[in-house]
Parts: structure tokens; C-alpha cells; sequence
């Protein structure tokens, strides 16, 4: 049986490999892995993954740093269910894929790029910002499966609590994480996704983590003429643990199209001025 390896990168996003039976892999820090993990502390040659039998994968550390389950080091591991494990001190799911799950998501891949076009295609036809907040939200829900979502364009000063397409839900104490999510998007201007919000220390104590049991969010900017012009926001507290490299590039390419809309929305406002003057 296949077996998925979710890796945790530092931008938040979980990297997903496929490995098929019939041949060892190796995961370190060396070129020449097969699955490479960019992190000074894993090992070149961190460890070998085996399949030994049909539902059964072996771990096998073959590091400096350790490798660790429930805080305590493994020289070896058997994988025959969902696990999560640390290679030195980053993050990594292994989880069994079916022969249908695969055709599953493989369904679910092409079906994402279809629908990411005829977005697109609507988005297109929106005459007003108003319209393009409502159906990039639709879209964040539908496609990703976010459960709370929204798509918000800064006001004049940058301020996006101000506005237009701020949830409600938002302004409350209880969504403190959400806010500081956003905050940080902004910051750096680059997609924040986080899993495990509860293991993590600069988010597991706020009100909103704790309350509604974030999972996972996940934060795009929306950069027009290299500004942050607004951003996409949507988190989980159901079932999915992180945003996969897949998600965010499907988020990020829905950004990359609301930007030219935005900016299109911008000129064509400024010309009616000129018009009207």
C-alpha cells in the first residue's frame, strides 16, 4: 500500500511525497535524497523507509539528531497506521493511501484546476469589489474546504479590520488567532499556512486557537504593484491538520487573479474620475 509523508516546511506549508512499494527511501538533508528536507539540523542520510509488507512501512534512523515518537528517540519504527513522528525536530505524517483514495484525489486534483478556471472566468464578469469578496470566498470554502473564510481588501491606510469583506466573526476576542495570522501575512507579504495550531507556542494560548480548535489556517496576500491590497483567510477545526503545497498554490494562484482585478477595478475607478471632472 502507498504511503504519504507530509513534511513540515518553515514557511508553515506541509510538503506531501507519494512513495510507492517495491523500493527503499532514503530522507535527509543531501541532494541525492530521495525526499529532501532542508533543515540544518536533519542529517544527510536522516533515514530509510522500507515497505515490508503489504500495509506495513519501516523506519529506520540512520542519524546524528534522532528521530522521536511521543518525545521518546526510535532507532526504529514500524508505519502500519497514521503516525506522526520528528526527524530531528521537524515534523513529519505518514498515513496509508488506498489504491481508491489515490484515484480519489487524483479526481479531486483535476477537478480543483477546473473549478479554479471557471472562478476565474466568473470572477472576471464582477463588476465590483463587493462581488469579487463574496465569490473568492465561495471559492476558499467550496475548493479548500475551508469552514470560516473571507476574502478582505485593506482600506486606504492598510488597515484590513476596516476593510471591505471583514467577517464579523472576526472582531471578536475569540478570533484573536485569526487577526494575528493576517497580521503576519501582511508582514512578510508571503502565503502563512499553519497545521497543528495547538502545538505551537506562539498560537496554542490564543483565545480563538483554544475555543474553536483551530487546526489549520491558512493566509495569502493579495499584492497589487507590490503593496497588500488585501488578503485570503481560511482555517479548519474539522479534520484537516495542515495545508499541503497543493492548497496553498491553489490559493495563491486565486490571489495572483483577484490582484489583476483589483488593480483592473483601480483603473477603471480612477478613469470615471477623470471623466467625471
Amino acid at each position: 500500500m502507498p504511503l504519504q509523508i507530509a513534511v513540515s516546511t518553515p514557511q508553515g506549508i506541509m510538503a506531501e511525497h507519494l512513495l510507492f512499494e517495491g523500493q527503499p527511501y532514503h530522507i535527509g538533508r543531501a541532494n541525492t535524497a530521495d525526499i529532501i528536507i532542508n533543515h540544518p539540523q536533519i542529517s544527510r542520510q536522516h533515514a530509510i523507509l522500507r515497505n515490508i509488507g503489504d500495509k506495513q512501512w519501516a523506519l529506520k534512523d540512520t542519524s546524528s539528531s534522532g528521530c522521536y515518537k511521543l518525545g521518546k528517540k526510535i532507532s526504529s519504527l514500524l508505519i502500519d497506521d497514521e503516525q506522526s513522528i520528528l526527524l530531528g525536530p521537524v515534523v513529519c505524517k505518514f498515513k496509508h493511501i488506498s489504491n481508491q483514495e489515490l484515484e480519489k484525489a487524483e479526481t479531486h486534483h483535476i477537478w480543483r484546476k477546473l473549478q479554479l478556471q471557471q472562478y476565474c472566468a466568473q470572477l472576471n464578469l464582477c463588476a465590483d469589489s463587493m462581488s469579487l469578496v463574496r465569490l473568492a470566498r465561495e471559492c476558499l470554502i467550496q475548493s479548500l474546504g475551508c469552514e470560516r473564510a473571507a476574502f478582505i481588501v485593506l482600506d486606504q491606510h492598510g488597515n484590513f479590520q476596516q476593510g471591505l469583506g471583514y467577517e464579523p466573526w472576526m472582531d471578536a476576542q475569540d478570533f484573536s488567532g485569526s487577526r494575528t495570522v493576517i497580521k503576519k501575512a501582511i508582514a512578510q507579504q508571503t502565503p502563512l499556512a499553519l497545521g497543528n495550531l495547538k502545538g505551537n507556542h506562539d498560537y496554542a494560548m490564543q483565545p480563538s486557537v483554544i475555543q474553536h480548535n483551530i487546526l489549520a489556517a491558512l493566509c495569502v496576500p493579495v499584492l497589487v504593484e507590490n503593496q497588500v491590497a488585501g488578503v485570503l483567510y481560511g482555517d479548519n477545526t474539522i479534520g484537516r491538520q495542515y495545508f499541503s503545497e497543493t492548497d496553498v498554490t491553489f490559493a495563491a494562484s486565486l490571489a495572483n487573479f483577484l490582484s489583476l482585478r483589483l488593480l483592473f477595478h483601480s483603473i477603471d475607478h480612477k478613469i470615471s474620475l477623470l471623466r467625471s471632472s
